[in-house]
């Protein structure tokens, strides 16, 4: 699965007009899309959505994807091919490198190492590299200026390793790209899968919990332990990474039952974190959002195994789950992987294979089954 538009590679129209159905009702006005890993399909369906979709949507990026062929396969990596009229925020340096024609309507006041970003409006129908600003602070911006020119919605392509994408900061839904090429084999590529899922639908505190760390959810502490009885023992760290050893003995020493981390949860600080923590310790942990879980799932799920709870501030909206069969060097039969996947991740999200037609969806809004069965040599 690469471009919607190379030769071969076909979305089926019925499946991605139910895709955009549940973006469409969702009421979300930016969205990111994010892959897993490279050969996800995350392009084909950025631009399924883009060719096949009513509405006029917004393009940008967090960033750079850097990468022109993928270092796995030896193939070019699909381009991002937005139709003619789609409004499209990129920087001056993808500009020259594409040769795209872009009829500018504005420049934006910050910069990135690529230039400055700008937005125009797509003249003709050919391959752009679409790169962005480097901070969730002008992404936000960048978002909202496509919105004011008349997008009626703005796709935010992303990666795992640009998940800030996804920041409820930034984007009201995210849909995530999976596939193939996840794992060295189906387990993995389940397990990881359903990780990630895990980690991006954390639940949302209760009324209760938020009414206790409110006064310090947006203070300057990067750590705030809070007793059984609501006492707040700010710590007085100026970042918790590297200081997960710190912050379990604090955690102990005071039998604090919550803490509120004010930055991001690195891998060391958890593994420092869990090794020191006594064994059976009560404890809720509350991040602003997903996205600041820079630890691989299966580092997280060591976490929460020691009966910790992990709970967010402003949970992630995942719209959808997508998935391509690709890997090398065969790809998975399209319904035995996506059987596969859709049992792995539950009821919790809907399912999309936009290639090879195939949807699991809420039964009451579930497509007609596709006229023709997809090719199960793909």
């Amino acid at each position: 699965m690469s471009s919607a538009r190379d030769a071969g590679v076909r979305p089926d129209a019925a499946t991605v007009a139910a895709l955009y159905d549940i973006i469409g009702g969702s009421d979300c006005r930016s969205l990111a899309v994010v892959g897993l890993v490279k050969n996800a399909g995350k392009t084909t369906v950025v631009n399924a959505l883009l060719d096949n979709c009513p509405g006029r949507f917004g393009l940008t990026s967090l960033g750079l994807d850097g990468e022109r062929t993928d270092h796995l396969t030896g193939l070019a990596k699909p381009s991002i091919t937005p139709p003619a009229g789609t409004l499209v925020a990129t920087t001056q340096g993808s500009l020259a490198r594409s040769r795209y024609t872009l009829q500018t309507l504005e420049e934006l006041p910050f910069r990135t190492p690529l230039g400055r970003v700008v937005i125009g409006r797509a003249a003709g129908d050919s391959a752009v590299e679409v790169s962005g600003p480097t901070t969730l602070a002008e992404l936000r911006v960048t978002v909202d200026r496509l919105l004011a020119l008349g997008a009626d919605q703005v796709l935010v392509d992303g990666a795992i390793n640009r998940i800030g994408s996804a920041s409820p900061r930034v984007s009201d839904g995210v849909v995530l790209a999976t596939g193939g090429m996840v794992g060295d084999g189906l387990d993995e590529v389940l397990e990881t899968t359903a990780g990630a899922l895990d980690l991006l639908t954390l639940p949302a505190i209760g009324p209760e919990t938020r009414a206790l760390v409110r006064e310090h959810a947006a203070g300057s502490a990067r750590a705030v332990a809070f007793t059984a009885g609501g006492t707040a023992h700010p710590l007085e760290l100026t970042t918790v990474v590297g200081e997960g050893v710190t912050v379990a003995r604090q955690i102990e020493r005071l039998g604090a039952t919550t803490l509120l981390v004010g930055g991001a949860l690195t891998q060391e600080f958890v593994d420092d974190f869990t090794r020191v923590l006594p064994p059976r310790t009560e404890l809720r942990v509350i991040v602003r959002d997903a996205t600041v879980l820079v630890a691989p799932p299966a580092t997280v799920h060591r976490f929460l195994r020691r009966g910790l709870r992990l709970e967010v501030l402003t949970p992630l909206r995942v719209l959808a789950l997508t998935v391509n069969p690709f890997r090398v060097p065969q790809p998975y039969p399209p319904r035995t992987f996506f059987a596969a996947l859709a049992d792995a991740v539950g009821e919790r999200t809907p399912l999309f294979d936009v290639v090879n037609g195939l949807a699991r969806l809420p039964e009451k809004t579930a497509p007609a089954r596709p006229a023709s069965p997809p090719d199960e040599s793909r």
